[in-house]
């Protein structure tokens, strides 16, 4: 059994969340590349707080932000003070085992606690181990929206 442990990034973690990041540019559905992600994002999510991630060891295997935002605020959500979810992202390495879906339920523990009443997230239509993640989790998709050049 992996034992794994939750937390709120810090400063210190920032190369490696990025590095986290960058690995995952270019697999099957992720529509990251060098300009977004970046360094900056991160350690504004680190600065306000809304970066989890999920550590096994000394070695950081998966990366989720989740907080206060107003960047989707102009689509239909149902809940009344939701958070936005981003960024999500587990080592290749670290897939299919499980440690989505225990970086997923962390952070819907950790955001309840701080007051949120509902996640909001965007996922790339064509990104099919993100949907099948979020259906797991029993995660409603809303409809599909077009935004950043993307189809959600």
């Amino acid at each position: 059994m992996h034992s794994y442990v939750f937390a709120l990034a810090g400063e210190g973690d920032a190369a490696e969340v990025l590095a986290l990041y960058r690995s995952l540019i270019g697999t099957p559905g992720c529509t990251w590349d060098l300009d977004y992600p970046d360094g900056e994002t991160v350690l504004r999510d680190i600065a306000e707080g809304s970066l989890y991630l999920l550590r096994q060891g000394d070695r950081i295997v998966s990366a989720a932000a989740a907080g206060q935002s107003d960047e989707l605020a102009a689509l239909d959500w149902r809940a009344k003070n939701p958070c936005d979810l981003a960024r999500i992202g587990v080592l290749a390495d670290c897939q299919r085992r499980g440690v989505g879906t225990r970086m997923l339920r962390s952070v819907v523990e950790a955001v309840r606690a701080r007051g949120f009443d509902g996640i909001r997230i965007l996922v790339a239509r064509d990104n099919a181990r993100a949907l099948a993640l979020y259906d797991k989790n029993g995660f409603c998709r809303g409809r599909a929206v077009r935004m950043f050049d993307l189809d959600f």
